[in-house]
């Protein structure tokens, strides 16, 4: 009778078909295929696999998947029953020569020694614990108090004393411009040229200077100045070149 795995390889070929392509078609490893088909069981890692894989495979060679497992268990309990008892003579126990009398007395005496001097030891060890236990256990070191050290106190730092508050305009002379819409603007402080750019709307800038400062907008209806907090409003028009210069003690055109 051909084993189930020769059944199922003798299918495979005369479908034409590798290991691989059942593989592929089935998800199952070509190595648990090639043990089916060797009916090398042990490769597969469990019972509950097995036939799972042998109902698999014989269903996607067009065979009935159950009867196949059913013949898998069969030839299974075949092989069981088949299998040889071990032989009775390799397993009976062998038998050792009765012991002579002379023997039996000499393993009686040294039976009787090894007890003897077993029980000396006893003794001698319960002596040893019972003096032991007399004496009196020395007291248990009493426990230290630890004395809790408190930090040092930190020093206490002086209260600082507020500065005076600085005056934000350092010099005798503090222009501020607010610009309501895109200016050229161009600044000289003390004759050095110090700002030259187009400020955008929305824009705040402020400049100072000692002696004189000049400046001069090329949309001077933007600009809203500023001289030394005194608010002076719009220099000019809308689209009007102006220029300015300021003292410390005077604003003059």
């Amino acid at each position: 009778m051909q084993t189930v795995g020769e059944l199922l390889r003798s299918e495979r070929e005369k479908k034409g078909l590798s290991i691989k392509d059942v593989e592929a078609a089935t998800s199952i490893r070509a190595l648990y295929i090639n043990a089916i088909e060797e009916s090398d069981y042990k490769i597969v890692p469990g019972e509950v696999y097995l036939k799972g894989f042998i109902r698999n495979y014989a269903n996607f060679l067009g065979l009935s998947g159950p009867n196949m497992v059913d013949l898998y268990r069969q030839q299974q309990q075949t092989t069981a029953s088949a299998t040889p008892l071990p032989d009775a003579a390799a397993s009976a126990t062998t038998t050792s020569p009765a012991p002579s009398l002379d023997d039996k007395t000499s393993q009686s005496g040294g039976t009787v020694k090894w007890i003897l001097g077993g029980i000396v030891i006893i003794s001698i060890a319960g002596a040893i614990w019972w003096v032991n236990a007399q004496q009196p256990s020395a007291p248990a070191p009493a426990p230290q108090q630890l004395t809790q050290v408190q930090p040092p106190a930190p020093p206490s730092s002086p209260t600082p004393t507020p500065a005076p508050a600085s005056n934000l305009q350092t010099k005798p002379i503090q222009i501020i411009t607010k610009y309501n819409d895109e200016c050229w603007t161009q600044v000289i402080a003390d004759g050095k040229e110090i700002y030259e750019g187009i400020p955008h709307k929305g824009d705040s800038l402020s400049w100072d200077a000692t002696n004189n400062l000049t400046v001069k907008f090329g949309n001077a209806g933007s600009v809203d100045a500023t001289y030394n907090g005194k608010p002076l409003g719009k220099l000019g028009d809308k689209g009007e070149v102006v220029v300015k210069t300021f003292t410390a003690n005077q604003q003059k055109q």
